[in-house]
């Protein structure tokens, strides 16, 4: 290896972004296009260089340094290395400033002849930046200014649906086919283009009509000041004609198509006529095709700030669709390299008589449905709008624009329910795209609240305890629950809040006011339609409950002997914090259904969260003792309001309620919280009523989802 080479004068350092240095100086040697860079001799990233020499023969260079987090580094000692591993060691650098102007000031004070070619630099950084920077935005606007020259007029200009541009006009040395062009508007950015050029009577013989296609996002008509473009003599600019034509949305298509006819090049024209048939203008076209290809929407949902779900079918027997792409606002993405097929017998049958379709599909062959996934970037309107583009083999394209539904629980469960669970790949698919759709989704929805609170029975003025009794199915019978509650003496200074959640009966309300009138207790009716988990009818119960502890009780588990609720309560008082104090419940046949949640870990040190001794006979339990374990049993526990509603507050997004109490106790715990298992004090936890078979694909699917949700939350599992 050569020694490193160290004559090097750096005239301007510019930092343009949190990782990204410019440098320009006088050098010894050429320096490399690319290589690697080292800072103090371990930091690494990486470098793009231009080197020239002046009529002197001085030699001069601009390097541009990509480190990430750069601009919290001090280093002392930068080295360049190139692809041989030869080294160059640089000064070491005193004045770094971040304002352009000041490389720009340099290059021509120094360099004037070399503006074009830092312009050149800048857009190819520009070009490999993983963000906008608005220094480099400056840079590219302050050296346009500096070197571009007037070639032309922009006279007509045309926005496409998707936010990309046409724009027509008149030049002497606009270069046809594809290029970079630099928009000057508020902020100063490169695009990419295809431009074309036109015969014009009425311009001198040096110029010709010129009109480009841009394929980015770019300003809007109104905002455009100049545009510049690289010209074979060099940088040259068309200004804005005063009385320029901006065109009505959805005609630039429309526009381009009936000039591609001027246009003198004929790849030139190829590609333009490709680039406006694939601009879509907010019509449905896939219906008007003339070749064997339909398709259509089962549903389309999405979940702002995440992505959208899209199921539907596409029949193609003859294969002439080359891609499907979900397209919208800043969202270009690939449905058919990774979408689920599923069988849709009945879109064979409802086209074998089309006669586009007769004789053409093969019996049996059914797989036209899909469910597909697009991730979308953070910060696109709540109204931003979608379409699915196919791409066909003659070179054409079709749309279908995308209705999207809210992410309302109804709109997600019904998404669960497409999801195709036999996918060999449904575990990507959880962890890419349903989970954090859902999570994204349940997170934006916040507390439900309750709609009706109904005070009845006897009134308490400062309730000891709030016993929550969250009913969520179609039970009628709570009254046994309050008559077993109102026979202990425990339950005499109690308030009970029944909360009717979504699914219960229309005559809970009248059972519950009977019952409180008969056992004379306060009860506090809950309308909480909305809530759909006994979680869910607890969070809306909370702002209701006056008591400092609050009782979390299950209607399926029920007393077996009086003074349970002061056992629970002694041991709640004993212990230092926000503890939760949970019984033994046993099934109906004396075994144990819960004693306790305590983690275990493998041999390769994965957590995973067992319920103790559950299906085992009673008489395995040996411990009296109050013990403390990593959960307790939302079912029935006592633990203080405040606990119960921060807790609440944090917890993950499921979809179901089949993690959430364990999630409940942990929160707890990480509130500095503890959970208590008492074990001599037993209740008997009768089984749920079954759930509707209709509703079991979605619950499998949410269920896949929520145990998905726990793993990454809490990098453990929980057994079955």
């Amino acid at each position: 290896m050569r020694e490193p080479i160290t004559k090097a004068d750096i005239t301007a350092a510019i930092l343009l972004d949190d990782d990204t240095l410019v440098l320009f100086g006088a050098i010894d040697r050429a320096l490399p296009a690319q290589g690697a860079v080292h800072l103090d001799g371990s930091v690494e990233g990486r470098y793009a260089g231009r080197s020239w020499a002046d009529a002197e023969g001085e030699r001069w260079f601009l390097g541009g340094i990509r480190v990430p987090g750069l601009a919290q580094m001090r280093p002392s000692r930068v080295e360049l290395a190139d692809e041989k591993g030869e080294r160059l060691v640089l000064p070491r650098l005193s004045n770094v400033r971040t304002n352009p102007s000041h490389l720009v000031s340099a290059l021509k004070g120094f360099q004037p002849g070399a503006l074009a070619v830092a312009l050149d630099f800048t857009i190819q950084l520009a070009a490999s930046s993983d963000g906008e920077s608005d220094r480099i935005g400056r840079l590219l606007s302050g050296l346009a200014q500096e070197v571009s020259q007037p070639d032309g007029f922009a006279e007509v200009f045309g926005r496409f649906r998707d936010g990309s541009l046409m724009l027509q006009g008149w030049a002497r040395s606009f270069r046809n086919g594809a290029q970079k062009i630099l928009i000057e508007a508020e902020e100063t950015a490169a695009y990419r283009a295809t431009a074309g050029s036109f015969a014009r009577p009425d311009l001198p013989p040096e110029a010709s009509g010129v009109m480009a296609v841009l394929t980015d996002q770019t300003p809007l008509p109104t905002a455009i000041r100049r545009i510049h473009y690289r010209a074979a003599e060099g940088w040259r600019h068309l200004e804005i004609f005063e009385h320029r034509t901006i065109l009505p949305d959805g005609v630039a298509s429309a526009h381009v198509r009936d000039m591609l006819g001027n246009i003198q090049d004929a790849e030139t024209r190829q590609k333009m006529s490709r680039i406006a048939a694939s601009r879509y203008d907010g019509a449905e076209t896939v219906s008007r095709l003339d070749i064997p290809v339909r398709t259509g929407l089962d549903m389309a949902l999405r979940v702002p700030g995440a992505g959208l779900f899209v199921a539907g079918w596409l029949l193609d027997p003859t294969r002439q669709v080359r891609a499907v792409t979900l397209k919208g606002p800043g969202v270009a993405v690939r449905l058919d390299e990774g979408w689920s097929r599923l069988a849709r017998r009945d879109v064979t049958e409802a086209f074998q008589h089309d006669g586009l379709f007769a004789g053409r599909m093969i019996p049996g062959q059914d797989q036209h449905g899909f469910t597909a996934f697009a991730a979308e970037p953070s910060g696109l309107p709540l109204g931003a709008e979608f379409h699915l583009e196919l791409e066909l083999a003659d070179d054409r394209f079709a749309f279908l624009p995308l209705s999207c539904l809210p992410p309302a629980p109804e709109a997600l469960r019904r998404m669960l329910s497409l999801v195709n669970l036999d996918s060999p790949s449904i575990d990507t698919l959880i962890a890419r795209h349903v989970g954090p759709m859902l999570r994204t989704a349940r997170a934006r929805s916040g507390a439900l609240p309750s709609t009706g609170v109904h005070p009845m029975g006897r009134p308490v003025k400062a309730p000891r305890v709030s016993v929550i009794l969250p009913v969520t199915d179609a039970r009628e019978d709570v009254d046994l629950n309050i008559a077993r509650l109102a026979i202990d003496p425990d339950f005499a200074e109690t308030e009970l809040l029944v909360v009717a959640a979504a699914g219960t009966h229309e005559r809970l309300g009248g059972a519950v006011r009977q019952a409180a009138a008969f056992y004379r207790m306060a009860v506090t009716f809950v309308a909480a339609p909305d809530a759909t988990d006994a979680f869910e009818a607890m969070a809306a119960a909370l702002p209701h409950a006056r008591g400092d502890r609050v009782l979390t009780l299950s209607p399926s588990v029920l007393p077996t002997e009086k003074g349970w609720l002061a056992a629970l309560e002694r041991v709640s008082r004993k212990s230092g914090g926000p503890v939760m104090v949970s019984p033994t419940l046993l099934y109906e046949d004396h075994s144990i259904r819960f004693a306790g949640i305590m983690a275990v870990e493998d041999s390769d040190g994965a957590k995973t969260f067992e319920r103790r001794f559950a299906g085992y006979p009673r008489d395995w339990l040996k411990e009296q003792d109050a013990a403390t374990v990593d959960a307790a049993a939302p079912e029935c526990a006592l633990l203080p309001k405040d606990a119960l509603v921060r807790a609440l507050a944090t917890m993950g997004s499921y979809m179901g309620a089949d993690h959430k109490g364990l999630d409940l106790c942990l929160r707890l715990r990480a509130l500095g919280g503890a959970c208590v298992w008492l074990p001599r004090v037993t209740l008997v936890a009768l089984d749920e009523q079954p759930r509707d078979a209709h509703a079991d694909r979605w619950r499998r699917a949410g269920a896949m989802v929520d145990r998905w949700s726990f793993e990454d939350i809490w990098s453990a599992r929980a057994a079955a």
